[in-house]
């Protein structure tokens, strides 16, 4: 369905990726994953034919679909928005052409006949059928108005209008962001149910896992190819990433005792091709010339073949594993453990105009808890964070332990408001850092000015790593954390997951990745229809209905 051999892509001088070679068959599902910046969507794009590369050649066999990023849905009701632009012109037509029967002419007919059919081979008349199903899985109502959808909402009209599109390949670009965990797994099933091709952009493992069938990583400008989905992938990455390390020191290992061999024997030769008259002895001169000259051409001649061996050696060589330097870990003084009584909710209630968003919550977190918050979009997670930091008036009363200090995190980057450097925002998580430590940690972000760089030039990628070396630098006893995936890579949401994993303090965290949530939870609280539920942690990590 799609082919590309030896694409590339170039960007003023940058290059985004070179020599990327991929088949995509009739129902392949391959996952597309990669750092933030990468070039996965530019990638999407070259598939799509919106763009053209630099060099190498696309090909497409049917109809491609592409769920980009930025798209913006039509006016109208959302049911009008996700209707496809070719069977609203086959509906204008057909309805057209319905009006002029009343003329009676054989034309009249013969249009009608032609509309009609247009119309039944485009899913018109299981179209709404079809899309109340698909508004369903997605939690939209098709009669709301398009233009007051949320951005959640808008996203997900967007994956609606697209599935509801037919087409032989779907390229879908962060599909599961906004959805919900019943959201996520109804589009499993929708995926695994169609007979489509799907290349899936995604940072969302527990989705790559369910769907995928291969997994194909850009990383440093190369497309690289495994079986299966993404934890298999991964796995077996990480098993030829320490095969190649062996190989690698092997090699480095055989290449050393071979220089060394071949410098012992060239000094040797030298040493034997100067000729000593004191050392002949009783022994004809001669013949002790000849023999020394004989032992010089001898050792020479091994010193050549090891030579020929290190350039065959040097022809077979073994690339050095990617090392990535760019974490910095600095010796900081653990944070003091605080009260073991964190936070205690009594009767808490919260309403927005005649609304009831929370009501009657009871909580009680020691200690040590990481809790996760879960719930459908709009279930009231934001909701009950805001009202526990005392940012929505509320009712009910909540207490915090006594001398705790927090570092709390919003969907939005919230919390940088108003600072103006990497170093402000790193002093405003931890303001004992000092002058060194502040540039050692600039330094692993990779920006050219050090903590004097502005925020608000920032690179996606800048500022994702910003957000986990505040966490990794935080001596805050609690952190309050509002789906801190929003916006992350595969690559840095395990980062953060391992920062989580090993934090010795207090977590709140409210997300629907399903991967980080069985991997990081030691309590998890279900929020929806104004209540939370506490839902037990089994001891394989897998969340059950206590």
């Amino acid at each position: 369905m799609l082919r590309v051999t030896g694409a590339a892509r170039v960007y003023a001088d940058r290059t985004i990726f070179e020599d990327v070679t991929l088949d995509v068959g009739a129902g392949d599902c391959l996952a597309l994953i990669g750092e933030n910046g990468s070039g996965k969507s530019t990638l999407l794009r070259l598939l799509a034919g919106l763009d053209a590369p630099d060099a190498g050649t696309v090909t497409r066999t049917g109809r491609v679909a592409l769920l980009a990023q930025d798209e913006t849905p039509a006016e109208g009701t959302v049911l009008d928005a996700v209707t496809p632009t070719a069977l609203r012109q086959a509906r204008a037509a057909f309805e057209h052409a319905s009006a002029d029967l009343g003329t009676g002419t054989d034309e009249a007919f013969q249009a009608f006949a032609e509309a009609e059919e247009h119309y039944r081979l485009c899913g018109g008349y299981d179209f709404e059928a079809r899309a109340g199903a698909v508004l369903a899985g997605l939690n939209l109502d098709g009669a709301a108005r398009a233009t007051q959808l949320s951005g959640g909402q808008t996203r997900r009209a967007l994956l609606a209008r697209l599935l509801l599109d037919p087409a032989e390949v779907y390229l879908l670009d962060e599909p599961t962001n906004h959805l919900d965990a019943d959201g996520a797994a109804w589009l499993e099933g929708w995926l695994r149910a169609s007979g489509a091709a799907f290349v899936l952009a995604s940072h969302d493992r527990a989705f790559l896992d369910a769907v995928a069938t291969r997994t194909a990583e850009l990383e440093r400008g190369e497309l690289h190819e495994y079986p299966g989905g993404y934890s298999e992938a991964m796995t077996l990455k990480a098993t030829l990433r320490e095969a190649q390390a062996r190989d690698y020191a092997a090699y480095q290992r055989k290449r050393t005792a071979l220089r060394q061999e071949q410098g012992r024997l060239r000094s040797a030769g030298e040493s034997a091709g100067h000729f000593n008259l004191r050392r002949a002895g009783n022994v004809p001169l001669i013949a002790a010339k000849n023999k020394a000259s004989q032992v010089s051409k001898t050792l020479a001649g091994r010193s050549r073949a090891l030579e020929r061996q290190l350039d065959r050696l040097e022809d077979a060589a073994v690339d050095k594993p990617y090392a990535d330097h760019r974490a910095v870990r600095l010796d900081l003084p653990p944070a003091p453990p605080g009260p073991a009584e964190v936070l205690t909710a009594q009767h808490l209630s919260v309403a927005r105009s005649d609304h009831e968003v929370l009501s009657g919550v009871a909580l009680h977190v020691r200690r040590g808890d990481r809790v996760v918050l879960t719930g459908p979009n709009g279930g009231g997670k934001s909701t009950l964070l805001r009202a526990l930091l005392g940012e929505l008036p509320h009712s009910g009363t909540v207490r915090w332990g006594q001398g705790l200090t927090l570092y709390v995190a919003g969907q939005g980057g919230e919390e940088l408001y108003g600072l103006a450097t990497v170093g402000d925002a790193l002093l405003a998580a931890n303001p004992a850092l000092t002058p060194h430590q502040l540039h050692e940690v600039a330094a692993g972000l990779q920006v050219p000015g050090g903590p004097q760089f502005p925020l608000s030039t920032l690179s996606g990628g800048q500022r994702t790593r910003l957000s986990l070396a505040r966490l990794r630098v935080t001596r805050a006893q609690v952190l309050v954390l509002d789906e801190p995936t929003n916006h992350l890579d595969v690559r840095a949401i395990e980062a953060l997951e391992g920062l989580l994993a090993d934090y010795p303090g207090t977590v709140l965290l409210a997300t629907h990745d399903r991967a980080l949530t069985r991997r990081v939870a030691t309590r998890r609280w279900q929020v929806e229809s104004s209540t939370v539920k506490e839902l037990d942690v089994t001891a394989s990590g897998h969340l059950d209905p206590g």
